[in-house]
């Protein structure tokens, strides 16, 4: 169950900062597509603490995005056993790779935003 609920923590967070960047991108506003995802129905725990997280651009440390991406590893994996592909899992493991490349592998998971 502690692979399912990271795998789901990965995904959000990963969607959440492709979607902040995206808000950005097209002059939306962060901040205020922030406001509205947290508030409305993408508005779960995660969207609302990792958001406030990369909006501030704090990444101390409260899950290591390291361990986070070793056990996406280890969520595909055991998904693959069981006979079901994780390709959202697959991707967001992407977007960490890219994030530990750019050397924020020691920060707070909420970091993989600056891969996007």
């Amino acid at each position: 169950m502690k692979l399912i609920n990271n795998f789901m923590s990965a995904v959000q967070s990963v969607a959440l900062a492709e979607a902040l960047a995206f808000s950005g991108a097209c002059g939306l506003g962060r901040a205020a597509a922030l406001a509205v995802l947290t508030n409305g129905a993408p508005g779960s725990p995660i969207v609302k603490t990792v958001g406030a997280r990369m909006m501030s651009r704090d990444y101390s440390v409260n899950f290591l995005m390291s361990l986070m991406r070793k056990d996406m590893a280890y969520a595909i994996e055991e998904a693959r056993r069981c006979g079901v592909e994780l390709r959202t899992g697959a991707a967001a493991a992407g977007r960490f790779d890219e994030a530990m490349a750019r050397g924020l592998g020691d920060q707070d998971f909420a970091a993989v935003a600056e891969a996007v």
